[in-house]
């Protein structure tokens, strides 16, 4: 009887270590709408808006994270980048996403989709875009670290519209 037992439990636990967890899928999603570089050749123009903002981001665990390591990207808006930013943020406005949610790929990714002005936070979570022309922008805040050797945190996302000489200020956080 205790070696049935034994041989049941080494069998037992040979057969839960044998079971893998469900990778993450790494999801391709196809853009219907297509990357047009002369719809957005605005964005390079000089202008005399402005537009601030403060990121500051929570992580599922609860850690709150902002500063100078946190990278802000300014984009210009195009139904291409509308819809991109619609199915990872499930709206077209703002939102945020966890990256242990997972990010999804995109096809096509026309290399004019990357073409973003960048700035960085400041210590207190502020950033600032200046000499901007009039239009709609999108923002994305990329709030990533590292915690225990494992990358957390996410992103933020705000549209903005922008008319000229004018300074918008924004609020980007997920808490």
């Amino acid at each position: 009887m205790k070696y049935k037992l034994t041989l049941f439990l080494v069998l037992l636990l040979a057969s839960s270590c044998a079971v893998k967890k469900p990778k993450k899928k790494e999801d391709v999603i196809t853009i219907q709408n297509s990357f047009d570089d002369k719809a957005v050749s605005w964005f390079t123009n000089t202008g005399t808006g402005t537009i601030k903002g403060l990121a500051k981001f929570k992580s599922k665990n609860g850690e709150l994270r902002f500063g100078p390591e946190f990278r802000v990207e300014l984009m210009p808006y195009s139904l291409y980048t509308e819809e991109r930013l619609k199915k990872i943020y499930q709206n077209k406005k703002s939102g945020f996403i966890y990256l242990e949610d997972g990010v999804p790929k995109f096809t096509p990714d026309p290399e004019g989709y990357h073409k973003t002005i960048k700035t960085f936070c400041d210590k207190e979570g502020n950033f600032e875009f200046k000499n901007l022309p009039p239009g709609d922008y999108y923002i994305v805040a990329f709030m990533i670290w590292e915690n225990q050797n494992v990358k957390t945190g996410g992103g933020l996302m705000q549209k903005v519209v922008l008319s000229d000489g004018e300074s918008e200020s924004v609020k980007m956080i997920n808490f």
